[in-house]
């Protein structure tokens, strides 16, 4: 005997529906989340009492310090907690990392001639391995970059010269191809810290195409010609006021335009960047603290942009602040405008220049999306974190530091 066909619907809906409805049971109401990812932070340091490192503990200080990030579950920055270190060469200070952010350089700051090392990073364990060393070919080596590519690798020697690398497919340094010496016009008008040349950064453009050099002992910005990733020749300079002493530089995201900050007079100065032939036109300088340098108790540091490219920043040491300067439209350093000085200190206290510093905010950098702000003082042996005002520019304290002897170099890896 047949069911009628009305009844048999009927029946099967109400089967699925009640399949459906006991589904619905079991799922989860949400997705837990996944196991979020673990940040790092690099921090190479002295671990030498040369003669400008005034720390007082950098006798105890690890050579390069993995610190993690430990977030409260606030939405805020949390905690930085020291992980773990390595100590495999003698005052290991500047450092870069491929943009995976699995392999690191790191230069050996030492007075006989320095080392450039190549490390793998692990980021399931947060610890770095040696891949290989090779020597800089000078002495004080300061600083290491590396080329977009990734193959090439330049290292600014104090000493007096610019060190070229090529890399291996695995990421480790399989020669050096050139050795390029700085030019020596005799002693300049700072008898004390321009008695020869003194490159103190080696920066590849976008393109690859040229190294920008400044020279704080002869006041030049260098431009050389990478040739076919293996050699360096020299293109030509950019001059800039006796004195001024240029340290660091740094290129404006979307912008031809360049920021050379001159460490001896506290300067910016904004330059238009030709990338077909590497020329650099300057522009006036601006002061990054009132007085032009505070006649000699303050030295200018480090320089970072943000990614939106509206806003510089430049640690001072000596002053112990950041200096934060709005960017323009143009980005033309005559458009600079200051917008506040930020107390790299825990604690507050007055913004009077004194030498030596006492906090010496050596380097910082910025993480999180631009959202913070990690300083390095060297004098002080602290790691403090600044959170920064996207609209603004300015930075605040948040009352987050850890205790990390004679710092040099920061690195964030997220």
């Amino acid at each position: 005997m047949k069911r009628p066909a009305a009844k048999v619907k009927a029946k099967a809906k109400a089967k699925a529906k009640a399949k459906a409805a006991k589904a619905v049971l079991k799922r989860p109401a949400s997705k837990p989340p996944g196991k979020s990812k673990t940040e790092y932070i690099l921090v190479s340091a002295y671990t030498l009492q040369l003669g400008h490192v005034m720390s007082p503990s950098v006798e105890d200080a690890k050579g390069i310090s993995v610190y993690r990030r430990e977030h409260r579950g606030d939405g805020s920055f949390g905690n930085l907690v020291f992980h773990w270190s390595c100590s495999d060469f003698p005052c290991p200070t500047y450092m870069c990392s491929n943009s995976e952010h699995t392999r690191i350089y790191a230069v050996s700051e030492v007075p006989e001639e320095g080392t450039v090392s190549a490390y793998s990073f692990d980021a399931r364990t947060g610890q770095l391995k040696l891949l290989n060393s090779m020597l800089t070919g000078g002495s004080i080596a300061c600083h290491v970059s590396l080329t977009r590519n990734e193959r090439t690798l330049a290292v600014a020697n104090y000493g007096g010269s610019v060190a070229l690398f090529q890399l291996s497919a695995e990421g480790k340094l399989s020669q050096r191809s050139d050795l390029q010496l700085a030019e020596s016009l005799g002693v300049g008008v700072n008898k004390e810290r321009q008695e020869g040349p003194h490159p103190h950064m080696a920066h590849f453009d976008a393109a690859n195409k040229h190294l920008l050099v400044p020279d704080l002992g002869l006041d030049r910005v260098m431009t050389y010609q990478v040739q076919g990733e293996r050699n360096l020749r020299l293109r030509g300079h950019m001059a800039v006021a006796p004195g001024s002493g240029p340290r660091y530089l740094v290129f404006h995201p979307t912008l031809s335009v360049v920021y050379v900050l001159n460490e001896l007079l506290s300067t910016v100065i904004a330059c238009h960047y030709d990338a077909s032939s590497g020329e650099l036109l300057p522009t006036d300088p601006v002061e990054t603290v009132p007085g032009a340098g505070l006649e000699g108790q303050t030295e200018a540091a480090a320089i970072r942009i943000s990614g939106d490219g509206k806003f510089l920043y430049v640690s001072n040491r000596g002053h112990d602040s950041i200096t934060v300067l709005r960017v323009l439209e143009d980005g033309l350093v005559e458009h600079l405008e200051p917008v506040a000085l930020c107390s790299t200190s825990v604690d507050d206290g007055r913004m009077v220049a004194q030498w030596p510093p006492r906090e010496c905010p050596r380097d910082f950098a910025l993480c999180c999306k631009d959202q913070y702000l990690i300083v390095g003082n060297q004098n002080s042996d602290s790691l403090v974190v600044l959170e920064r005002n996207p609209e603004l520019g300015t930075l605040s304290k948040i009352g987050v530091s850890v205790s990390c002897s004679a710092p040099a170099c920061i690195l964030p890896l997220f």
